[in-house]
């Protein structure tokens, strides 16, 4: 699978997923930092959280990462496209099996995704 961008707008990317030329469309809600996913107009499951828990807009907290079509790349897209609109650096929880209120555990395939970010350098490297 893979994604080939089609429109870049100010808080909205169409990208054509590669498998069955479907479109989709990232949607940034700049006012509580999530990203939600599009296709034809209508919003389509999940979504990405980021947090500021330090509260000076420099570096947030990956709090929630699901993906409707994981292994896609548009995971990656929607951190590449919060580095864009920011400027902050991602961060996220270690993988402790502890389940947190703001849903920042890593659960499912969220720690192989975030070793991958991680490497490519969208996620800070754990101390």
């Amino acid at each position: 699978m893979g994604l080939k961008l089609i429109e870049d707008r100010e808080f909205e990317r169409d990208y054509e997923l590669d498998d069955d030329g479907r479109e989709i469309t990232i949607v940034f809600d700049e006012w509580d930092y999530t990203f939600s996913f599009r296709e034809n107009g209508e919003r389509i499951g999940d979504e990405f959280v980021f947090i500021d828990e330090s509260g000076n807009e420099e570096k947030y907290l990956l709090a929630r990462m699901f993906s409707p079509f994981p292994g896609s790349g548009i995971g990656q897209a929607v951190l590449e496209m919060f580095i864009d609109i920011t400027g902050a650096s991602i961060y996220t929880r270690r993988n402790d099996g502890i389940v947190r209120d703001d849903g920042s555990n890593l659960i499912d395939g969220a720690p192989r995704f975030v070793a991958k970010m991680q490497k490519l350098g969208l996620i800070e490297e754990w101390d």
